[in-house]
């Protein structure tokens, strides 16, 4: 595992990048989904940092959903309170905010159908090692125990995926 230097600088690039986004005032939440890491890994590197939490005041630059704060984007309510116009937008669409979620690690999912799992595999990287298991025409019980849980889970993801086809 790599270890910062200092606080300023760094041996892993990704950890510069992240202090770049903090410094330029962007929120935990927005951070992650740009760099695709956790939102507790931002909160560490703000935390080593020293900066204090994200919260919108007007001298933000982003909202707390990682909109920046532009002409098009910025607005004042009757109180003077500063708002995200698509912040709104999306709520008067009745949609819920979405992002691009991070890729699931293709190692990790050969090692798994390999039956050498890691430590931790995500949902999805589950779902996937699953499925490719059982395209195999392994029973649920042996996908379980190579991917490394119950065959009710296979059984789940399983119908799942057929109820999305």
């Amino acid at each position: 595992m790599t270890t910062s230097t200092s606080k300023e600088g760094s041996v892993h690039p990704r950890h510069d990048e992240i202090r770049k986004l903090l410094k330029d005032g962007q929120s935990d939440l927005a951070i992650s989904r740009t760099l695709g890491i956790s939102r507790k890994t931002a909160a560490l590197h703000r935390r080593q940092l020293g900066i204090p939490p994200h919260y919108t005041n007007a001298d933000s630059t982003h909202c707390r959903h990682g909109h920046p704060f532009n002409a098009d984007n910025e607005a004042f309510n009757a109180n003077g309170h500063r708002y995200c116009r698509a912040c709104v937008r999306q709520r008067q669409h009745g949609r819920k905010r979405t992002w691009a979620p991070v890729a699931p690690d293709e190692i990790a999912i050969e090692r798994a159908t390999a039956g050498d799992p890691p430590e931790r595999l995500t949902p999805r990287e589950r779902a996937q090692a699953v499925l490719a298991l059982r395209a195999r025409q392994l029973s649920a019980q042996q996908a379980a125990e190579r991917v490394g849980c119950t065959p009710r889970t296979v059984w789940r993801i399983q119908a799942r995926q057929q109820a999305a086809a």
